[in-house]
């Protein structure tokens, strides 16, 4: 009697362990603490704007932006010490603005003897470009079974040259254009004997 009460007390632990293995296993799988996460790119951190220099031609206004990137694979604890991989990346990039004078036809001219009036098209963003040789990777940690992402890197310079965008529009690039803008296309024709110029331009979204 007590060797069958035995047995049925064993066969009750072992079924009450296989219960809590099953119930286990379907927790992890929805949100498994052992998985390889995906890659999370963080742009909250501050541009910031090395330079701004008025230009020529179509192009009439440039931002050199710094901006801080951090990329990663990461999650829980477990996920940061066995798979996590991050990388600090501190990109220099340029952003590029101006007007496409291409644009123009002849109705946007009017001279009336010595006075011209000039419509000109809305600024817009001509480039936005990563400059390679001041874009690098400024720190990197993996998790202990992590060989390194080959995409991380990649990930994080696009994310960056989208975000320098963004950067330098929120600094007011396309407003800074359109204000070079006329007075370029005003000191050319005032140069060339007109003694009224005026210039209208509407303001650019990004």
């Amino acid at each position: 009697m007590h060797s069958m009460f035995s047995l049925k007390s064993k066969l009750g632990l072992v079924v009450f362990i296989i219960v809590v293995i099953i119930l286990f296993s379907a927790l992890i799988a929805k949100n498994n603490p052992f998985a390889q996460p995906g890659i999370k790119v963080d742009l909250s951190r501050s541009s910031v704007i090395k330079e701004i220099q008025s230009l020529g031609s179509l192009e009439t206004a440039s931002y050199s932006i710094e901006k801080i990137v951090e990329a990663g694979q990461g999650g829980n604890a477990i996920q940061e010490l066995l798979y996590g991989d991050r990388i600090l990346l501190i990109a220099n990039g340029k952003v590029v603005a101006g007007v496409n004078l291409f644009q123009l036809s002849d109705d946007d001219v009017v001279v009336r003897g010595s006075n011209l009036t000039v419509n000109l098209p809305s600024p817009v963003i001509l480039s936005s470009t990563l400059d390679n040789s001041k874009t690098k990777v400024y720190d990197r940690t993996q998790g202990y079974l992590n060989k390194g992402n080959k995409d991380l890197e990649t990930e994080a310079r696009k994310s960056a040259e989208t975000s320098i965008t963004q950067a330098a529009c929120e600094a007011g690039i396309l407003e800074e254009a359109r204000e070079n803008a006329v007075e370029r296309i005003k000191q050319l024709f005032e140069f060339a004997g007109f003694s009224t110029v005026t210039v209208n331009i509407p303001s650019g979204n990004c």
